[in-house]
């Protein structure tokens, strides 16, 4: 009977909490050619979804200073189990861009700062309520990141890979968003400016009026 009584007082305990801390959403801002914030979502979450950022086409544009591409906010949602000490302490997002086809360089970091306590709404309009639940990153802005640096002549035009994820800082270890160790991808495509495109179709026009000649 001491045994029966014994098992059913620990059965009746209540569950130990247990140390958690993560990341649960995540989106990113674009800004192409001055047009305004645009919100991509990478981690997403909840019943409003938005235009994924893995896989999209960002855009066409010329390498004159005419266009632009910038990386204009971002979002990272995070958890954080409260009753057992557990903090995030800061966040971080890391892009590169590269030639599709080529050898990635390194990574640029931008960080990002708190910006709101359970309840928030997400970039896409979920609102998390979680008790611990943080939402942080940069709202939008002019630019964070210029996604075009460096593409300023004719040898550089083609299409391009821009990689992203999200680094959160805890008191448990860092914690990614990171499209499960793929990172995100979207792509861009950079030509000539307009100039260059025209004299390029004039020296073409008189070479086959030539050879018709």
């Amino acid at each position: 009977m001491k045994r029966i009584v014994l098992a059913l007082s620990i059965a009746l305990l209540p569950a130990a909490s247990q140390a958690a801390t993560g990341v649960f959403g995540s989106y990113v801002g674009i800004n192409p050619d001055g047009a305004g914030n645009s919100w991509y979502g990478t981690q997403e979450w909840g019943a409003n979804n938005i235009q994924d950022f893995q896989g999209a086409n960002l855009g066409t544009f010329n390498w004159s200073t005419s266009d632009t591409l910038q990386i204009s906010a971002f979002q990272v949602q995070t958890f954080k189990n409260v009753g057992e000490g557990d903090d995030v302490t800061g966040i971080e997002l890391q892009y590169r861009v590269y030639k599709t086809g080529n050898t990635p360089g390194s990574f640029n970091v931008v960080g990002g700062g708190f910006l709101a306590d359970s309840p928030f709404a997400s970039a896409a309009g979920n609102t998390a309520s979680g008790f611990g639940d943080q939402n942080w990153g940069v709202n939008p802005t002019a630019t964070l990141g210029n996604l075009m640096a460096g593409i300023d002549s004719a040898a550089e035009n083609g299409n391009y890979t821009v990689e992203i994820f999200y680094r959160a800082f805890t008191n448990r270890g860092d914690r990614y968003s990171n499209n499960g160790g793929a990172n995100y991808t979207a792509n861009f495509t950079a030509i000539p400016e307009p100039g260059s495109m025209l004299l390029a179709s004039v020296g073409l026009l008189g070479l086959i009026a030539r050879r018709k000649r």
